[in-house]
């Protein structure tokens, strides 16, 4: 329980908070100030693949790394999700859970054991695992089992399903980080070479790291299959840029060592959000990935700033 409680106090996230709030509050207004139960699962169902991509980055960032090839790894996923549904939803599942780990595996043993540059080698296997989407499925489509959506999505009237796999995508961040294997990917985010010293084997914790970035964003490649009842060879291209925002709005440095789960989930709900009042605004959604980038350079200014500021303060 002490262990909870200081990983909640170690939540830089307050901002992201007070952002989401304000920018939710808004869209209830657009909206006419109502908001069902209904309407919250398919927000939480929307905005879930990415908040499993943007833990994944999480994991990455804490060891002072970037994963660009996690949203390919995520076409992958789903592509490859429809193609094996015919022969059994467990197997299929299994099957591609299993292969997001060899691909987050394998980037971190060039990156840990190679000693490779995270950004060289995950953009190489991003157009590898590009490619291995285009061939599995190579257009949009497949097939997933009647029944599944509605049970990965609707669920109980009291409660959808996918509030409910958001609630436990975030406490999961949370329970990872309180275990030791949390505790040590922290220390080595802040100071490698005492991790190092201190007994941590850092190219172990890196690898298992980024294998565990794959497997989180093969399970948002399967659960978007799923919510929309198709597979894409591209769609995962559109969360690179997004889980790295999810990240830097959550109030996590790319610099290592710091950060909540729990502000990356905020970060991926502005996100979502912002997407949300554009429709309302009657903007093209030619103009989401031009605003993301904004809010990406923003949040990440006002990082440096902050940092500056306390670096002045003393701090």
């Amino acid at each position: 329980m002490m262990r909870w409680l200081a990983e909640a106090r170690n939540l830089e996230a307050s901002g992201s908070v007070g952002i989401f709030a304000f920018l939710f509050a808004v869209y209830i207004v657009l909206k006419g100030g109502h908001y069902s139960l209904f309407e919250a699962g398919n927000l939480a169902t929307n905005v879930l693949p990415l908040v499993l991509v943007g833990l994944a980055q999480y994991f990455v960032v804490l060891v002072r790394g970037v994963d660009l090839s996690l949203g390919p790894i995520m076409s992958v996923s789903g592509s490859l999700a429809v193609v094996l549904f015919p022969f059994g939803v467990a197997p299929a599942i299994a099957a591609v859970l299993a292969a997001g780990l060899i691909a987050g595996c394998l980037n971190g043993l060039l990156i840990a054991r190679f000693k490779l540059s995270p950004i060289v080698v995950t953009l190489a296997t991003m157009s590898v695992w590009d490619g291995v989407a285009l061939v599995v499925l190579p257009v949009p489509g497949g097939e997933v089992p009647a029944g599944l959506q509605a049970a990965l999505t609707s669920g109980s009237t009291l409660l959808p399903t996918s509030l409910a796999l958001l609630v436990a995508s975030g406490l999961f961040g949370l329970w990872v980080m309180t275990t030791r294997f949390g505790l040590q990917l922290r220390a080595i985010g802040g100071d490698e070479a005492a991790a190092e010293a201190s007994g941590i084997i850092v190219t172990e914790l890196r690898l298992r790291a980024y294998g565990l970035a794959g497997l989180l964003a093969a399970l948002a490649g399967v659960y978007f299959a799923i919510s929309t009842m198709a597979g894409s060879p591209i769609v995962g291209d559109g969360y690179i840029l997004p889980s790295i925002g999810a990240v830097v709005l959550g109030g996590v440095p790319l610099v290592g060592g710091r950060g909540s789960p729990i502000g990356v989930v905020m970060g991926a709900l502005i996100l979502t959000i912002v997407g949300s009042l554009l429709y309302f605004a009657d903007l093209s959604d030619f103009y989401q990935s031009l605003i993301d980038g904004v809010i990406l350079i923003a949040a990440v200014g006002s990082v440096a700033v902050r940092d500056w500021v306390w670096k002045a303060m003393g701090r």
